[in-house]
């Protein structure tokens, strides 16, 4: 009796996983995207599971099928709905939609991953695994829940995305790799571009520096530079240098590497073209030298003091031709001419009389739209708005440029469509485009020294539904200076890209900390929501604690800091719920081990720090100028001075505890990558994150830089309060230089700035750090 038992489990447990039995079927001979898209969803499954799926190209007999790919690349979906077991999918031609549907045939059961593409396949392989498994991607990781099963039945979901293009550009600043795409090797660039996948993102732009195209253009004329020395064209101690890490060889197949594996994720990167020459595309000396280009009026020899940052004229047909080589090059050995993109002459002033200005700007942009069209007839073309938001233009001005472009094959790049508009700054809405020629919508979010939690918010949710009602609004566009700098922004820019119905952080920030915490949910949206209110002051309280030195240079008078007062005004209300904010925040979960609550909760806390700074260092202007106009005490003064610090010091200690803002922690991720390091670019990486543009929040700095500059200005003003007599100039801006502080900065090597004040990286730590901070503001009130 006990062997028949025996005998029946065995054969019923036999049935049972030979009829709960998955393989993955790919489609035969379809692009790469295709295979990938297999594969990414045997390590899913594994990886939710423990169990691995075969993947294999011809159907088997009485086998649960997930079939990848529609009707255009696999047979048996196409067999699928001829035989009526499925309707038509729906999915058109190089479409971004997709299908994940389940359903039987026979009695197998059979499930369809299918897009317009393989790209948009990809989208449906994530997106099942995020619906049906919760997993969930960021740019910094994957959450993966661990299942015995995962539910492959009884599903029937349609996507489609509002816009045809969503994308993101990499720019080309230098200092900490978190926020520095130039920093990043092949691993981290792997990543990312499967995370562009999974957000469902189609667009990419390298704005990164030319690396070796002229090189590749102009092999007999420009030499690959020296290994161990400093560019020849190089500005020291400036974004002018640069001077690379790795070798500009290996620098070229990484480039290629980069694109290639994007390619075969489908995904669009627009070719370079035009006047390229910049200061993160420098034209090398030995070019210069041996072909001698013509400079654009006014831009040449003059931009800036260097050649090598000039746009040549391009009326000369030698040098337009010379910048079509750069681009066909970049063509031939890293990319595809699918798409094209120019900036015009941006920024450059040709002439003094804007008429003729805008006239030249105008000839440019037909000019180099002619030169594309000798080559590639129906390629489109991004026009990058930038020139339109910075210097300017005027509605009727963009309408003359509208006027000579193709709305067919052309669409403006906006991407400062959350920047706010006075009188030389226009945006979409005054550019004569709605309904009218194609345009995308765009975030610019950030210049390099904006790498906290920030956005114009309110511009966006004004702005916004104007676009995704609008036909001719082609894309979504998120296009900032720096990289990772705040995720809850990428949150709301890649749910609004695909489906723009999100119009406030608040309405995203239940589900993105769910999403992202977990179990810590609830106690992260509180340290979110009791943060944003200060987070949302982006003009009015920039970062101030990276321009000190420029600050004590300007002498402080009651006119000088009327416009701090009136702001104080404004903002004194949410700023006094500050050391509420910090207390909450203190209560955040940090040093626990959860690498998405250790980043994020430094994030908030460094913001609501730095903007309390900002306001702080305007106070102590304040009250300079009020003892010296006789109207408060010295004390006020001396208050002032120890609330600004106490938030210095505390933002110094709030960075060191997370090795993102470390520059040394960057320098050696740099020298992970196993390539020989110039030894000339620790001075390149601080020059590019030292002047005056691009300092941010860096924790080197405000030991050996921010802190020291303070204490320089601190000691002046004290000093003159120890005289008898009110000053009559107040500071004195004589005894201001602090280029012996700069000088300190580039001669001490990196490995040698540790914290002055090393704490660990414990919850005990930032909890205290927090909470002495907020008794600090109250205390010296």
């Amino acid at each position: 009796m006990r062997t028949l038992l025996l005998i029946s489990i065995y054969i019923f447990t036999s049935f049972s996983i030979r009829a709960n039995e998955w393989k993955i079927l790919k489609p035969q001979g379809a692009p790469k995207a295709y295979e990938i898209a297999a594969n990414e969803f045997q390590k899913f499954y594994n990886a939710v599971t423990g169990e691995k799926i075969d993947i294999i190209d011809t159907p088997e007999k009485e086998v649960n099928l997930i079939v990848i790919g529609s009707d255009i690349v696999n047979r048996y979906t196409r067999d699928a709905i001829e035989k009526k077991i499925i309707k038509p999918l729906d999915l058109g031609a190089e479409s971004d939609s997709y299908r994940i549907l389940s359903v039987k045939d026979n009695k197998r059961d059979v499930l369809f991953l299918a897009g317009g593409n393989g790209r948009s396949t990809l989208y449906a392989v994530y997106d099942f695994f995020e619906r049906q498994a919760g997993c969930r991607y960021f740019w910094d990781g994957d959450i993966i829940p661990k299942a015995n099963h995962i539910e492959m039945t009884g599903l029937d979901i349609a996507e489609s995305p509002r816009f045809m293009y969503r994308g993101l550009r990499y720019f080309a600043h230098r200092s900490l790799t978190r926020f520095q795409a130039e920093h990043w090797g092949p691993d981290e660039w792997e990543k990312e571009i499967n995370w562009i996948v999974k957000k469902r993102l189609n667009l990419f732009m390298l704005r990164i520096g030319m690396d070796d195209i002229f090189q590749k253009a102009f092999p007999d004329i420009v030499p690959y530079p020296p290994t161990d020395k400093t560019l020849p064209e190089a500005l020291p101690r400036s974004f002018y240098d640069r001077t690379t890490a790795w070798p500009l060889k290996y620098r070229g197949e990484l480039r290629k590497h980069i694109l290639s594996y994007a390619r075969d994720r489908e995904l669009i990167h627009p070719e370079d073209m035009g006047t390229m020459t910049h200061w993160y595309s420098c034209t090398p000396k030995a070019f210069l030298e041996a072909v001698k280009p013509t400079f654009n009026p006014q831009s040449g020899g003059a931009y800036l003091g260097n050649p090598t940052n000039a746009v040549w004229d391009i009326r000369d047909d030698k040098n337009l031709d010379n910048y079509w080589k750069l681009t066909q090059a970049h063509i031939d050995n890293y990319g595809s001419p699918n798409m094209f993109h120019t900036i015009g002459i941006a920024e450059r002033e040709t002439f003094d009389n804007r008429e003729d200005n805008l006239e030249m700007k105008l000839y440019a942009y037909r000019r180099i739209i002619n030169k594309l069209r000798e080559h590639y007839q129906t390629a489109p073309v991004l026009i990058a708005s930038w020139d339109f938001y910075l210097p300017g233009w005027k509605g009727k001005e963009i309408n003359k440029l509208l006027k000579q472009l193709n709305p067919s094959t052309t669409i403006i790049l906006d991407y400062t469509s959350d920047l706010p508009s006075n009188e030389t700054n226009t945006h979409f809405e005054n550019w004569g485009v709605v309904n009218k020629f194609p345009y995308t919508f765009g975030i610019f979010h950030a210049y390099e020294w904006e790498n906290e939690l920030r956005g114009h918010y309110d511009l966006i949710k004004q702005r916004m539904p104007v676009a995704a009602a609008d036909p001719m609004c082609k894309g979504f566009v998120f296009w900032p200076e720096t990289s990772h700098s705040d995720p809850l922004m990428l949150d709301f820019f890649t749910h609004n890209a695909w489906n723009p119905d999100i119009l406030t952080p608040e309405e995203i920030l239940p589900a993105f900390c769910k999403d992202r915490y977990g179990k810590d949910a609830e106690v992260m949206l509180r340290g979110w929501t009791a943060a944003m209110p200060v987070i949302k002051l982006v003009d009015e309280l920039p970062a101030r604690y990276k321009e000190i030195w420029a600050f004590a240079k300007k002498e402080i008078t009651e006119e000088s800091v009327k416009s701090f007062r009136d702001n104080e005004a404004i903002i004194a209300g949410t700023l006094a719920h500050v050391p509420g904010i910090l207390r909450t925040l203190a209560g955040l979960p940090y040093g626990y081990g959860n690498k998405f609550i250790d980043r994020d909760a430094i994030d908030l806390a460094r913001t609501i720090a730095g903007r309390q700074f900002t306001a702080e260092l305007h106070r102590y202007a304040i009250a300079q100028a009020d003892y010296r106009a006789g109207k408060c005490k010295i004390n006020n003064v001396r208050i002032a001075e120890k609330r600004a610090r106490a938030v210095l010091y505390a933002l110094r200690d709030i960075l060191a505890l997370h090795d993102d803002y470390s520059m040394n922690a960057s320098l050696k991720q740099i020298e992970s990558v196993e390539q020989p390091i110039n030894p000339a670019f620790e001075q390149a990486l601080k020059g590019n994150s030292e002047n005056d543009y691009c300092r941010s929040y860096i924790s080197e700095y405000f030991d050996y830089y921010y802190l020291p500059q303070f204490e320089h200005y601190t000691k002046e003003i004290n000093k003159a309060l120890a005289k008898s007599k009110r000053p009559e100039i107040f500071p004195d801006v004589s005894k201001m230089d602090m280029q012996y502080i700069v000088d300190a900065f580039y001669n001490k090597p990196l490995k040698e700035m540790k914290p002055l004040n090393p704490k660990s990286r414990t919850n005990k730590t930032y909890r205290n750090i927090l909470d002495s901070l907020a008794q600090d503001l109250e205390k010296y009130h």
